[in-house]
């Protein structure tokens, strides 16, 4: 069967598409394809020559090592840049205060605070971000990405058209075509079974296509959706190639 892929909606960062024509395992061979081994920059190595805020030195090298890192696909897996951040007090520092020695390296969010400094406070700090994937630290993953299944809504000959299920919907998705119930809108059913529970079993159920679903991706890295999949359908064919050649060596 033929995988075909459309793009539903995108709002702020998250982008969502429908996926039809596969199964639970792909789909989510995908997902943790894209978490475990896309890989991307984070901070690593931190020497601090400087720390006059409030966190502690270990508190401080966590709260850089989270920092989300614009990362340049020409980067290769283990390759690092340098990072440096020098602030004196009274400020708070943000994001934008790390400067990269790559110009196309960059802090993603430049508004996150990292920490404050009083009067005279000082810090200096130099980073060494590293290109890595998710499996090794949850730093480094590029994506938040999940999948849920499309829902229908079977009517069942119980049915008595009260329109009981249009009033429990929290999000109004379910409205009355003479007295059967339909979803007027599948992709935004968030599955909360509030209709069923207000007409009962026996006259509604929701069910689920299997061979259709939607993917949601946020990217966190700077990369874009489609370079976040490509790097998760890469890692998938790799991996392949090394589970063959392991097979052949068994013959």
């Amino acid at each position: 069967m033929t995988i075909s892929i459309k793009k539903i909606d995108e709002k702020g960062n998250v982008s969502r598409y429908l996926v039809k024509g596969t199964s639970p395992a792909l789909i989510n061979a995908i997902r943790r394809s894209v978490m475990l081994h896309t890989p991307c920059l984070a901070i690593e190595d931190v020497s601090i020559y400087q720390n006059g805020s409030v966190l502690f030195d270990e508190m401080l090298a966590h709260r850089l090592g989270m920092l989300p890192i614009k990362t340049d696909k020409t980067y290769k897996l283990g390759d690092k840049v340098k990072l440096v951040v020098e602030k004196e007090g009274p400020c708070t520092v943000y994001g934008k205060d790390i400067k990269s020695t790559d110009p196309k390296i960059d802090i993603t969010d430049k508004n996150i605070p990292i920490t404050k400094l009083s009067k005279n406070q000082k810090l200096k700090v130099e980073m060494q971000a590293v290109m890595m994937p998710g499996k090794e630290h949850a730093k480094w993953q590029p994506a938040i990405v999940s999948y849920n299944e499309i829902p229908a809504l079977a009517v069942s000959k119980e049915c008595n058209g009260c329109a009981d299920c249009e009033k429990a919907c929290p999000i109004n998705i379910i409205e009355m075509k003479g007295k059967k119930p339909v979803l007027k809108d599948q992709y935004n059913c968030t599955l909360c079974g509030a209709c069923v529970d207000s007409c009962g079993k026996e006259a509604l159920k929701l069910s689920f296509n299997k061979e259709e679903y939607i993917l949601a991706i946020e990217p966190v890295a700077g990369l874009s959706q489609k370079e976040v999949i490509e790097g998760s359908i890469k890692a998938m064919v790799e991996k392949s190639k090394g589970f063959a050649k392991s097979l052949q060596k068994l013959k």
